[in-house]
């Protein structure tokens, strides 16, 4: 019986290369370079890199809802950077964390603009002579600044400062109300002469935070003119001392 050499021959070849492709299949990629062109994964493909103990380090895909998240983590395991959706706002957002997880860098997702942290303080700076008032003469001039209520004309600038506007809220604390007599002040917070907030303070001086009051419409812009104003009815002297203000 005579054999077909060259038949034959192409059959072991064709088995060769199936039985080489199942070994690749097993064994995996260990390395690949992409010289042109790119890669591309498609429906709802991921990539996942793990270390050697199998701990996920990055993680670039769908969660288990569907939705396209990117996950990096630290030696270990620790949270690094991330993505995720808000269920509160109903929308995504992106943070950085320390070695503890704590968030302290993130974008807003309450509103979609700007950043949520770190909080950022704007300074101010006096635009009146300040004085203090002690109800006790042997402690002397103590407490906080104040301003004589007969000084003020209309609607007048206290304090005032500049700022890039980064995040969409901002807050004031302060020592608010009369100090002597008792004066009827309210307080506004202007930017770029643009009123965002205002607060009526009608007791004794106290300390208080008054805010949030959305910026959101300044996200972005530099050089934003920040102003604290009061005017006041009656007479008296009214208190005026900026604790603090903050973009947040």
């Amino acid at each position: 019986m005579q054999v077909n050499q060259p038949s034959n021959i192409i059959d072991r070849v064709i088995a060769l290369e199936r039985e080489l492709a199942a070994v690749r299949k097993k064994v995996g990629l260990s390395s690949a370079v992409i010289a042109r062109g790119g890669l591309t994964l498609v429906d709802d493909s991921y990539i996942k890199v793990t270390d050697s103990d199998g701990v996920e380090i990055l993680y670039i895909g769908p969660d288990a809802e569907g939705k396209q998240r990117f996950v990096l983590r630290r030696e270990g395991g620790a949270t690094l950077m991330y993505t995720a959706g808000s269920a509160q706002f109903g929308r995504d957002f992106w943070a950085m964390t320390d070695s503890t997880g704590r968030v302290i860098v993130s974008d807003s997702a309450e509103v979609g603009v700007g950043l949520a942290r770190p909080y950022l303080p704007i300074p101010l700076y006096p635009r009146f002579l300040p004085h203090t008032f002690s109800p006790d003469p042997d402690l002397g001039d103590v407490g906080f600044w104040s301003i004589d209520a007969g000084l003020l004309s209309g609607e007048t600038k206290l304090w005032e400062g500049r700022a890039s506007i980064s995040h969409p809220w901002m807050s004031v604390v302060g020592v608010w109300g009369w100090a002597v007599d008792r004066p009827n002040p309210t307080y506004r917070l202007r930017l770029d002469g643009t009123e965002v907030g205002a607060w009526n303070v009608n007791v004794g001086a106290v300390v208080s935070r008054q805010g949030r009051f959305s910026v959101a419409e300044f996200v972005g812009r530099d050089w934003v003119k920040v102003e604290l104003t009061v005017s006041v009815s009656g007479s008296g002297t009214v208190a005026c001392q900026l604790l603090g203000c903050y973009c947040h």
